[in-house]
């Protein structure tokens, strides 16, 4: 009889070690990251010179004269950024604002209007100037509530035949962000920090639009 009952104990522990044994484990993968793609395209020092951008943008905002903060705007305003930046594909009437500092003061000065041009592409949106001054050329893409800008400047309004990192010393890098109803801001740092130069946005009607 103690026979029978160690032998039908053994029996029952083999079976539950067996059951043990035989169970199948699943660890769950951790999700990949997705890297955007104007990361894996910035060069180092562009890299950086965008990081600090809103701390130098702000530091130059900061030594405008009051009256010049209030007649400006948000255009000019670093910490103006809205929600939903998507732009539309279409003409736009461009007018380039030039935000400088010297040691304990600002100044902005701006250009006369001119016409961009942004077409919907695979990387996001394609940037073209195409009449006036401070010709560029480049890519919007998606980064949460703002635009990356990777271009260059080009050799004349119109021309994109110069691509991001084509040639380092016309590379640009930049923001663009919506700061009103039907209103956007490029915004591109220079080298050295002690200006930042803003393409203000705003779309025009299809007549309107440069011919050729």
């Amino acid at each position: 009889m103690y026979r029978r009952v160690f032998t039908l104990s053994l029996c029952s522990l083999l079976a539950a070690c067996g059951g043990k044994a035989d169970r199948h484990v699943e660890v769950a993968a951790a999700p990949e990251e997705v890297v955007p793609v104007w990361r894996r395209t910035i060069t180092p020092q562009d890299s950086l010179k965008l990081g600090g951008l809103p701390m130098r943008w702000a530091a130059l905002h900061e030594r405008l004269p009051a009256r010049v903060r209030k007649s400006r705007g948000r255009v000019v305003d670093p910490k103006a950024g809205l929600d939903h930046p998507t732009l539309s594909p279409g003409s736009y009437r461009c007018r380039v604002l030039r935000l400088r500092g010297a040691t304990r003061s600002a100044s902005v000065r701006s250009s006369a209007p001119g016409f961009c041009y942004v077409s919907a592409a695979e990387e996001g949106f394609a940037f073209i100037k195409q009449t006036g001054s401070d010709p560029a050329a480049g890519y919007f893409y998606p980064d949460g509530d703002r635009y990356v800008f990777l271009g260059a400047r080009q050799r004349r309004a119109g021309e994109n035949s110069l691509g991001y990192s084509a040639d380092p010393a016309r590379d640009m890098v930049g923001v663009v962000e919506r700061v009103g109803g039907f209103r956007w801001r490029l915004a591109v740092p220079d080298a050295d920090g002690n200006q930042v130069q803003i393409y203000e946005l705003t779309p025009v009607p299809a007549d309107q639009q440069p011919r050729g």
